[in-house]
């Protein structure tokens, strides 16, 4: 026996939270943040967690957010930075995430991989970073995001040394492995636009594998943008093209993944709900 369709309207997506973009990048790039959250709104996308990297943007992005009751705020110290923050800038950061719009540490991780001429820094640099926000994160009481660039290994590691309240694995790059050593430590899964990619295979097997409860979706906009927008400047108002995806690949509705997912994410970050 055939199943009939599902009701159109209880499946059309609801609200959903991008829990991770960058509006200042947006903004360099030609969006202003106020178009690009009317503009998300528009698609259905409340509220965003925008990343703030360094104590002048999260300065910004806090002022931002004043302006915005839909915006929140993640502020961390880039995983191939130079140096790890000093005692100065580690109290200026400490301060701002004093704000109640600063929800989390972040992004904040590491990265191994070595394109030829890009931006890097030694992987004992990078780990005494990730070190120094633990620590941030533990006395402030926030959660963490974090960024895992072929170095699932050594940031676990990270994290069983100094586990912080709360993580999200952000733009999640891993298989089915990674997933359950995520789910036996509660860390949230969030996954961008690349789960849309045509060779996204270990991916698309990541989602399905992902707990209830532990789900997320973010753009990290302005990259990473999912089919069919891929090499265009991605915004919040795409997020809808990748939340399709991750329900059909889990064999739910748009609504019942934007409902869970929006609950996970309101939960980790403490936001309140609409």
């Amino acid at each position: 026996m055939t199943r009939p369709p599902a009701e159109p309207d209880r499946c059309a997506p609801g609200p959903v939270i991008d829990s991770h973009c960058h509006l200042l990048a947006l903004a360099e790039q030609g969006l202003p943040p106020a178009q690009a959250l009317a503009r998300a709104r528009a698609a259905g996308v409340e509220r965003v967690v925008t990343i703030a990297d360094g104590v002048g943007e999260g300065a910004r992005s806090l002022a931002l957010a004043e302006r915005h009751p839909g915006v929140f705020v993640a502020i961390g110290w880039e995983p191939r930075a130079p140096a790890p923050p000093d005692d100065q800038q580690l109290a200026a950061l400490a301060e701002l995430l004093q704000h109640p719009r600063a929800v989390a540490v972040g992004e904040v991780g590491l990265d191994y991989h070595r394109p030829p001429g890009g931006r890097t820094a030694p992987d004992a640099t990078q780990r005494a970073t990730l070190r120094a926000m633990l620590d941030l994160a533990r006395t402030a009481g926030k959660p963490v995001v974090v960024h895992d660039r072929l170095a699932h290994d050594a940031v676990l590691e990270e994290l069983d040394a100094r586990p912080p309240v709360g993580v999200v694995m952000h733009c999640f790059s891993g298989g089915p492995a990674l997933v359950r050593a995520c789910a036996e430590r509660g860390f949230v899964c969030s996954f961008a636009g690349t789960v849309t990619f045509r060779n996204a295979g270990e991916l698309r097997l990541a989602v399905r594998a992902v707990p209830a409860g532990l789900l997320a979706v973010e753009t990290d906009a302005p990259f990473l943008a999912p089919e069919p927008h891929r090499g265009r400047r991605n915004e919040p108002a795409l997020l809808p093209a990748t939340l399709a995806l991750v329900a059909a690949l889990r064999g739910e509705c748009p609504d019942t993944v934007a409902r869970a997912t929006t609950a996970t994410v309101e939960a980790l970050f403490g936001l309140p709900p609409l």
